[in-house]
């Protein structure tokens, strides 16, 4: 008797529209906690241009194309919002600061699986590939890590590989989780979370934005220039 290949993997369902955005939301807001990704680019632009947000609950995975004509992203930003839901990223800065400006408010609860690893003894910037292997016993595809997310229509292979960071961080939040409470350590990694809920971790001071381009020179004149277009940039 011949064997039947293996079935192939669903698609994680696209959202597209604003009543199945809103329909996603509102089922995701009944979990305890979601994880979350985005897909951006900032080739082009000073500020990042949010392409794709990932969503993983419990029972579903969903890609959201963040550029979808008309889309209304309101109901993220109320799932984003409810303090009732922890939403689990893995380095968090960059999906934040996105976060941050297209909503104004910082994702809370919030937290950070690689923060979180540092304090379970991981090592400080512990990679997600790196986590998936030891905890979720996964193995990521990288082949579209340099994608360009703002082409459209989005490829299958582009939405699962998307839907696979926020799979497998599921895993990753409840390994880390559970063994934080075994260590206890959880305090620890409350008041580092504590730190990443608060907007001004991310918001950049224009007066001394002109630091981080770490001029050569002492030319008063000159850094006076630089401090004032970087000012103005931000």
């Amino acid at each position: 008797m011949s064997r039947r290949p293996p079935a192939a993997e669903p698609i994680p369902a696209l959202i597209t529209t604003s009543a199945a955005l809103a329909a996603l939301c509102e089922r995701l807001r009944a979990e305890t906690f979601v994880t979350v990704d985005t897909e951006f680019m900032r080739e082009r632009t000073y500020w990042p241009e949010l392409c794709v947000v990932q969503l993983g609950g419990e029972q579903e995975t969903a890609v959201v194309d963040a550029l979808a004509p008309d889309l209304d992203l309101a109901p993220l930003g109320a799932l984003l919002a409810d303090p009732k839901v922890v939403k689990v990223f893995h380095a968090a800065r960059q999906d934040v600061e996105i976060f941050l400006l297209k909503f104004d408010a910082v994702p809370t609860p919030l937290f950070d699986t690689q923060v979180a690893a540092m304090v379970a003894g991981f090592g400080d910037q512990v990679s997600y590939d790196q986590l998936c292997r030891s905890l979720a016993d996964a193995q990521i595809d990288k082949a579209h890590r340099f994608s360009d997310w703002a082409a459209r229509p989005l490829s299958a292979s582009q939405i699962v590989y998307a839907a696979g960071d926020v799979t497998h961080l599921r895993r990753i939040y409840t390994a880390l989780s559970a063994r934080l409470e075994r260590e206890g350590r959880l305090d620890w990694v409350a008041e580092e979370m504590a730190v990443l809920n608060r907007p001004e971790t991310y918001r950049a001071d224009p007066a001394t934005a002109w630091e981080r381009l770490k001029p050569r020179t002492t030319n008063r004149r000159f850094l006076g220039l630089l401090r004032a277009a970087a000012a103005w940039r931000e």
